[in-house]
């Protein structure tokens, strides 16, 4: 009898599980980064995956996840998973691994996150050899959702957008700057809360003002995260933010003598495909 896998790629925000099986499937809930969240949230996450599984009992479960940086959160994020699977075995590895092993599989590259937040990592071919230094939506996560929401509302209650962009903005705050402080502060999510008002620059991404915005939000992540990694190969990208504006972000690479790779907003299934076919291992 075939072992039962189940692989999933875990953002801040969301994630999506694949499940083996004669008629494999998708699950997606809400995300969950040990770094941002309580404890609570990530024991919520796998509780909906345990119901979501309608009694499936998987023999491995592969987590791919934002915000497992050391060892240590790795085996926070393990036991908490075992709580709910106590009989699994589980492999906890960083969402950058798995975007690695997603878009360069066993060829040497690089690889960029941008998607809530922001990462970047060289690959070898089997292991990352080199990352960027992750400070979180507070103090980094330059280029990704967070960074780029918070660049709008600054930018909105600074007066610094031309009136067709704070109209659409607007819609976001019928509460205004009052109410904004309050639920940011109230938020047990902020950097999801922040990354929401990302989305007016995804719905206006041919304004020639947002293009600069999001533009000085990439050199942003290109020079503090990207550049001095020295980059190996391609240069791959994963989440929402780095598939929305791809094209904006392959002009940026080749003013850099860059190339990019692959622009793929989930890497969930790949991955899965790719243990299931057991291209990748522990």
């Amino acid at each position: 009898m075939n072992e039962i896998i189940v692989v999933g790629d875990i953002g801040s925000t969301k994630s999506s599980w694949w499940v083996s099986g004669n008629d494999s499937k998708e699950i997606r809930l809400d995300g969950y980064n040990p770094l941002v969240h309580p404890l609570l949230v990530g024991t919520t996450m796998l509780s909906s995956l345990l119901k979501e599984l309608q009694g499936i009992s998987p023999d491995i479960i592969w987590y791919y996840g934002a915000g497992v940086v050391d060892d240590q959160i790795v085996q926070i994020v393990k036991n908490l998973v075992l709580q709910s699977f106590p009989s699994c075995k589980v492999n906890v590895n960083s969402d950058l691994t798995g975007a690695a092993k997603a878009t360069c599989g066993k060829v040497a590259g690089t690889v960029a996150i941008l998607g809530t937040g922001s990462h970047a990592a060289v690959f070898d071919g089997k292991q990352i050899i080199r990352q960027a230094n992750a400070l979180g939506y507070i103090l980094g996560d330059e280029g990704g959702g967070c960074d780029i929401g918070k660049s709008l509302l600054q930018a909105y209650f600074y007066d610094e957008m031309p009136f067709a962009v704070k109209a659409e903005m607007t819609k976001y705050l019928p509460g205004g700057r009052s109410e904004l402080v309050k639920q940011l502060y109230s938020s047990s999510t902020p950097n999801q809360f922040l990354a929401t008002f990302a989305q007016v620059a995804a719905d206006m991404k041919d304004d020639p003002w947002i293009g600069e915005l999001v533009k000085s939000r990439f050199r942003l992540f290109l020079n503090k995260h990207l550049l001095p990694l020295k980059p190996l190969g391609p240069v791959h990208f994963l989440g929402s933010i780095g598939c929305i504006f791809a094209d904006l972000i392959e002009n940026e690479l080749a003013h850099n003598a860059l190339k990019a790779g692959i622009f793929l907003k989930d890497p969930s299934y790949r991955l899965f495909t790719m243990h299931e076919n057991h291209e990748i291992e522990e």
